[in-house]
């Protein structure tokens, strides 16, 4: 007698469909859709304040550099001159060091046997904030 159909309930390859287990904590897709939407949202806010943040930031540095409390220093770099970009940037990553303006005053301070403090950028790691 020859086979008309498959029974149905059983996928087309023959095998058995497995029924994935419930996972403890696991979230719903209509949960997950929100969270995504709300990281997305915080990502955003973020990128708004980093703009912002920048703009505040350079406003100081000028108002610094023109009260004669800070001394800018330019360095220009030749597109044939990108090497001494990446040698700045394994320093600072070999270093520890935070930016490449760190990684001159370092290589300064060494070059010309002088003592440079290091000013302080940021919150330090592993302190508690209050």
């Amino acid at each position: 007698m020859p086979r008309s159909a498959k029974p149905q309930g059983r996928p087309a390859s023959g095998k058995k469909a497995k029924k994935k287990p419930l996972v403890e904590g696991a979230v719903s897709s209509v949960r997950l859709r929100e969270l995504r939407e709300q990281a997305k949202f915080v990502r955003e806010q973020v990128a708004q304040d980093r703009d912002q943040i920048a703009a505040e930031s350079r406003e100081v540095v000028e108002e610094a550099v023109a009260a004669g409390k800070l001394t800018k220093l330019t360095l220009l770099l030749r597109q044939d001159e990108q090497y001494v970009l990446e040698a700045l940037d394994r320093y600072a990553s070999e270093r520890g060091l935070r930016s490449r303006n760190q990684v001159l005053r370092a290589a300064l301070a060494r070059l010309l046997n002088i003592e440079l403090d290091r000013p302080h950028w940021g919150w330090p790691p592993g302190r508690r904030r209050k």
